[in-house]
C-alpha cells in the first residue's frame, strides 16, 4: 500500500468556503476567505487547470459561493446555518436547537440582561454616539450601573469624546453586539421596529462640534495686532540673518524719498514760470514807460504854471 494518498479536488468553490468557515474559530470576511483560497499552490499530480480556477477566483464568485452555501444549509436542515454579523461570516447552530446544545454542554440558564440594561442598550444602539447625560435625560434615572454592566459584557464601548463643555465620553455598540443579536449591520435595527429609527451618524456627530460664533470687534482687533507683531518680528529676524537686505531696503527708501522731494520742487517751480511771449512782454513794458512819462510831463507843466503866476 502506497504511503502517498491522493487528495481529491473539491467539487466546487462552495465546498471550499464551507470547510473554511467550519474550521475557523472566528468569523471570516469574504476577503479573508478569498485570500485563503488563493494561497493554496497546486502539487504534483493535481490538475493545475482546476487549481488555477480556484486560485483566480473573484470577489463576486466568493459572494455567490456564500449565498449558495446559505441556501444549501437552509434546505438540508442540518441543525446549523450561515450567518453574517458585522460583515463577517460564520456557522452557528440553529436557534431552535439551542436548549439541546446547552443541555449537552451542561450549561446553566443563559444570563439575561435586566430591563434597565436592555433599555440603556437600546438607547445607545439607536442614538449612538451618545453621552451618559443624554441617556439619563431620556430614561430619567441614573445609568452608571447599567453602562458598567454593558461595558463589562462588551456590548458597548467608548467611541470618542464630545466637544461639549467637560468633554464627556461618547458611547456606541461593539461588533459583539451585532453578533449577540444576530445582526449583519446596524441598518437592520430600523427593520425590527419601524417606529424606532436609528439616528443618522453624520447628523449626530455634527451635534458635538464646537459652535462657530461671530468674533467681536475686540477679538478682531487683537488678532490684527498679533498678526502685525508677528510680521514685524519675522521681518526683524530676516534682517538679522541678511543685513544686506536691510541696507538695500534703506537705500531704496532714500531713493524714493529723493524722487518725491524732487517732484515737489519741480512742481513748485512750475507755479512761477512766466510763459508769456517776449513780444507781449515788450509791449507791456512800453505801455508802462509811456504812462510814467505822461505823469512826469503833467507834473512838470503844473510846476511851470505855478512859476509864471508868481
Amino acid at each position: 500500500m502506497s504511503d502517498d494518498v491522493s487528495i481529491p479536488l473539491t467539487r466546487s468553490l462552495q465546498e471550499i468556503v464551507g470547510s473554511l468557515l467550519f474550521a475557523s474559530q472566528t468569523p471570516l470576511t469574504a476577503a479573508e476567505i478569498r485570500e485563503s483560497v488563493k494561497a493554496v499552490e497546486p502539487v504534483a499530480g493535481e490538475n493545475a487547470e482546476i487549481m488555477d480556477v480556484y486560485r483566480t477566483c473573484t470577489s463576486r464568485e466568493i459572494d455567490e459561493a456564500l449565498k449558495g452555501l446559505g441556501k444549501a444549509l437552509e434546505v438540508s436542515g442540518c441543525g446549523f446555518q450561515l450567518v453574517c454579523t458585522a460583515g463577517a461570516y460564520r456557522l452557528q447552530t440553529s436557534p431552535s436547537c439551542g436548549r439541546y446544545v446547552r443541555a449537552m454542554l451542561k450549561l446553566d440558564r443563559p444570563s439575561r440582561l435586566g430591563r434597565a440594561s436592555l433599555e440603556t442598550l437600546a438607547i445607545v444602539a439607536y442614538r449612538q454616539p451618545i453621552t451618559k447625560s443624554e441617556i439619563e435625560e431620556i430614561r430619567g434615572v441614573d445609568v452608571s450601573a447599567n453602562i458598567k454592566t454593558l461595558m463589562d459584557l462588551q456590548l458597548i464601548r467608548l467611541v470618542g469624546k464630545s466637544e461639549l463643555p467637560g468633554h464627556p465620553f461618547l458611547y456606541g455598540t461593539t461588533p459583539l453586539f451585532l453578533e449577540h443579536f444576530g445582526l449583519s449591520s446596524l441598518q437592520q435595527l430600523n427593520e425590527m421596529d419601524p417606529t424606532l429609527q436609528r439616528s443618522n451618524p453624520r447628523t449626530k456627530a455634527a451635534m458635538y462640534k464646537k459652535p462657530v460664533t461671530a468674533k467681536t470687534e475686540l477679538e478682531v482687533a487683537a488678532e490684527e495686532v498679533a498678526a502685525a507683531e508677528a510680521a514685524a518680528e519675522a521681518k526683524s529676524m530676516e534682517m538679522e540673518k541678511n543685513p544686506e537686505v536691510e541696507e538695500d531696503e534703506i537705500v531704496q527708501e532714500e531713493l524714493l524719498m529723493d524722487e518725491s522731494n524732487q517732484d515737489d520742487d519741480d512742481h513748485g517751480d512750475d507755479l512761477y514760470i512766466d510763459d508769456t511771449p517776449d513780444e507781449f512782454d515788450d509791449e507791456d513794458d512800453e505801455d508802462e514807460y509811456d504812462e510814467e512819462d505822461e505823469e512826469d510831463d503833467e507834473f512838470d507843466d503844473d510846476e511851470e504854471e505855478e512859476d509864471e503866476e508868481m
